[in-house]
């Protein structure tokens, strides 16, 4: 190995829990109102393309220090392209492309998305649904390449009863995000609760083909005892 690979790897070790070995990118989001991002600048010396032809890597370490560094520094195109990855044999290769999508979509957003959204979780919290209903109206328009702005809409159109309007923002969203697999649970609850249990069982199933990890298997499972 290289001096180049073994300083990614040297990264991807100092940045992973020594306990599981799997990336976790929660805190930055608080950092990302704080200041520069320290994962792209250990990954600045290597580039997007660079990191996508690594993924392949016989290398078992090498293939998830670049899975975890796409998340540093990627873009849209790379969100896409890890996609796939959620379907991977290796369970710790799949949680990896996970976090390293949520972290691509939380690097990327701008501050004042950030704090927008945090506005409407606190009209959610303290069950303003009305206010929340306007604002995440905004932030959907504003923001409408943005899965995460259309799973906060879904949510609140979940907690409101609002079944049709949230099974028509999850199919939306599947358009452009086919490997949503939040999307596929959220589409599979709205037809849950429109007693579609079929349809349901089915958008479960297609979440679990997507990311195995998820607990949607055992729902479309309760679903198929009580049938």
């Amino acid at each position: 190995m290289n001096s180049r690979l073994s300083r990614l790897v040297s990264f991807y070790r100092d940045a992973c829990d020594p306990g599981c070995r799997v990336a976790s990118y929660r805190q930055e989001l608080s950092d990302k109102l704080k200041g520069p991002h320290q994962l792209a600048r250990d990954y600045r010396d290597y580039s997007v393309s660079t990191l996508r032809r690594l993924v392949f890597s016989r290398d078992q370490e090498v293939r998830e220090a670049a899975l975890w560094a796409l998340g540093a520094v990627g873009g849209k195109s790379e969100y896409a392209f890890l996609g796939p990855w959620l379907r991977a044999c290796d369970p710790g290769l799949r949680q990896l492309a996970d976090r390293a999508r949520e972290h691509l979509l939380m690097r990327t957003r701008s501050e004042h998305q950030i704090r927008f959204a945090q506005r409407i979780e606190s009209s959610m919290a303290n069950s303003h649904w009305k206010s929340a209903s306007r604002m995440v109206d905004r932030l959907v328009v504003e923001h409408a390449h943005d899965p995460q702005s259309w799973l906060l809409r879904v949510s609140i159109r979940l907690c409101t009863r609002q079944w049709l309007g949230a099974s028509q923002d999850c199919r939306y969203l599947l358009s452009f995000d086919r490997d949503n697999y939040r999307a596929c649970v959220f589409l599979g609850q709205c037809y849950w609760y429109m007693n579609r249990l079929g349809i349901a069982k089915e958008c479960f199933l297609e979440a679990a083909r997507i990311y195995p990890d998820c607990s949607a298997a055992s729902l479309a499972n309760k679903l198929r005892l009580s049938a």
